[in-house]
Formats: structure tokens, C-alpha cells, sequence
């Protein structure tokens, strides 16, 4: 099997990018359009630093499927914030885009799974012990060589403190019932996620279904935390003016078609105070749509929020070592498996 590492590469051909068509320009009124040109002259930039590498041959040539036809590749470049891996069946490519005013750094990951290959799904440290067993993210990838994940619901702090935990299924198991209903004050207001082995993903409100309910379809994993962001290609206008609106990290993921994903991960209040302030949770809901996400659905935050690629904690959470990572957790969300990852013991 071949395998390829790479210290500087460049821009993908264009028919390997796979650039995802806008699906539609949120609305902003005459204060918020300076915040959004602004953003999107980083997520330009971006690209554009990326153009800059050169060296777009050194990247294995893709089938028409837009993968490998064997091996793995993994490309690094931390400095320019720019990390790429394909193999056979998943093309993954995230940026770190940066902004100055308002000060904000976050995280876009587009996946592309193949058919018959492996989807997004929940990763726990232990399934014997789902809602015990906590590990740090970064490690927790590593345990399961996993190539890409972000943070999840935080359902398993729900439960093991017996508070309303929301309906939460993994792996076909029902672990919890109880939710709160539609239009809740709290937050989370414990949407839901429902994630099923064809790839598919589907949002929901709180009490729209139960968890009997969700198993006749098929889910193989519910997520309990929300609001969900994106339905149908249309935001959630309604949660996105009640909940959330307070600065914070955030984590975000959304779907396009079946196979083809965005995470997103926005650094904020916990991280390098000179790196990001975060937002709130429209920001991230607004970057999906612009991607062309039908579906989409806000993540835990906060002390939780993370992304990790091959087995490397991408965000920053703070400048004093003993807080680099993201809190312990229970499971993540990824995708992909390769024994290129980073081992247990390796540098942090």
C-alpha cells in the first residue's frame, strides 16, 4: 500500500478541490455587512495563501470519484494553517481562516466520504462503558486512529449526573429518553442530531420524535444538544434569535448531500485572547449555508469545543500548558481510520 506525507504542498487542481457552490446569502442588515465582507476577505486570503505553495503535482493524482485509487496521503502545514489527507474512500481539507475586526479564528473542514466507505459517526473512549469512561479528544483520536473529529453533545455529563439529558441513541442503543419540550428556555435546548449508516443526517426539534421513533428510521446515533441550525437549506431563524448569542468557542456540522460534510470549529473566549473572541452560534450557522449545507447542527462549546486531525488538536484553548487541550470527554464525532495517525505516546 503506498502512503505519502507531505511538509508543503499546494492548491489542489481545481477538479479535485471540489468548491462547494454558495446555496445562499444570509441577510444582514447595514451594520452586520463590514463583520461579513470581512470574513469573507479572510476566507479568500486563505485560499489565496494556499494558491501560493506551488507544487500542486506533488499531491497523488485522484480518480474521477475525486479519491485515491490506493494508499493514504497526508499533507501538514500548520504555519499556514492548511491540512489535507485522502485515501481510497475520504478526501478531507480544513483551513484556519482569520479574521482582524471582529476578532475571530475558526476552522473549516470539508469531507467527502466515498460511497460504501466509512460516514460520520460517534467514537467513545470505551463502548463497554458508552457514558463512563472520559479521555482527552486529541488522545481519544489517537486511541481509535481516528483522521478526523470534532466535539459532540457532552451528552455523557448529562447522564452520569442525572439531569435532562435529551434523546440519545448511539450505536442503536437508547441511552436516554427524556428532552425538553419544543421552545425550551434552556440551553441546549437538546435538538437533536440523527446520524444513520447510509451517511444521512437529519435535524430535529426536541420532542419532534422519540427515540422508539428514531430506531424504526434507522438512526444509528441521536445527538441531544442544539438548536439545529439548518433544515431543508433554510436556518432556524426562530433558535438562532433566542439561543446562543453570547460570545463563546462554538462547534458546528453540517451536510450537503449524503457523503458530503462540513465541520466547523470557531475559537473563542477560552482560547488565545489575541487569536479570537468568538460568537455566537449564527456565525458558524451562516458559514454552513454559504457552503451549500442543507442540513446543519451546533455542537457543545465552550471548555469542549475542539478539532482534531490525525491524532493533533488543531485549536488553541490556551496559553498556559496545562489547559492546551479541550476538556476530557466521553466520545467524539469523526470519521476515517489510518494507521498514519499519531500513536498514544507521540509529542503532543
Amino acid at each position: 500500500m503506498k502512503k505519502w506525507r507531505a511538509g508543503a504542498l499546494t492548491l489542489l487542481a481545481a477538479v479535485f478541490l471540489f468548491a462547494a457552490a454558495p446555496a445562499g446569502e444570509a441577510e444582514t442588515g447595514a451594520d452586520e455587512a463590514p463583520e461579513a465582507e470581512e470574513a469573507a476577505t479572510a476566507e479568500a486570503e486563505a485560499a489565496e495563501n494556499a494558491e501560493e505553495d506551488g507544487g500542486a503535482q506533488d499531491f497523488p493524482a485522484l480518480n474521477d470519484e475525486g479519491f485515491l485509487d490506493e494508499g493514504e496521503f497526508v499533507y501538514e502545514d500548520p504555519e499556514k494553517g492548511l491540512w489535507r489527507y485522502c485515501s481510497d474512500t475520504l478526501w478531507v481539507e480544513i483551513r484556519r481562516i482569520s479574521q482582524e475586526k471582529p476578532l475571530r479564528t475558526w476552522y473549516e473542514a470539508e469531507i467527502r466520504c466515498a460511497e460504501g466507505g466509512e460516514f460520520p459517526h460517534m467514537i467513545p473512549v470505551d463502548p463497554e462503558k458508552w457514558m463512563r469512561k472520559q479521555e482527552y479528544p486529541y488522545k481519544l483520536a489517537r486511541m481509535k486512529q481516528t483522521v478526523i473529529a470534532v466535539s459532540s453533545d457532552y451528552a455523557w455529563h448529562r447522564y452520569v449526573n442525572k439531569t435532562r439529558t435529551g434523546i440519545v441513541i448511539r450505536e442503536g442503543k437508547i441511552w436516554s429518553d427524556k428532552t425538553w419540550k419544543k421552545g425550551a428556555k434552556k440551553f441546549p435546548n437538546l435538538d437533536t442530531l440523527a446520524i444513520f449508516p447510509d451517511g444521512d443526517m437529519q435535524v430535529f426539534d426536541s420532542d419532534e420524535k422519540t427515540a422508539e421513533e428514531y430506531l424504526e428510521m434507522g438512526a444509528r446515533d441521536v445527538l441531544a444538544f442544539g438548536p439545529w441550525l439548518i433544515r431543508d437549506g433554510e436556518l432556524n431563524t426562530a433558535a438562532l434569535e433566542q439561543y446562543g448569542k453570547s460570545s463563546a468557542e462554538r462547534v458546528a456540522v453540517g451536510m450537503a448531500e449524503k457523503g458530503h460534510y462540513w465541520f466547523m470549529m470557531l475559537e473563542g473566549r477560552s482560547s488565545w485572547k489575541k487569536r479570537s473572541k468568538g460568537d455566537g452560534i449564527s456565525f458558524l450557522a451562516e458559514k454552513l449555508l454559504e457552503k451549500g449545507c442543507r442540513t446543519a447542527f451546533n455542537l457543545d462549546g465552550g471548555q469542549t469545543a475542539t478539532i482534531v486531525f490525525m491524532g493533533h488538536q488543531l485549536c488553541k484553548m490556551d496559553e498556559k500548558p496545562r489547559n492546551l487541550s479541550s476538556r476530557r470527554t466521553a466520545e467524539i464525532l469523526g470519521v476515517g481510520t489510518s494507521t498514519l495517525v499519531a500513536a498514544p505516546e507521540d509529542p503532543w
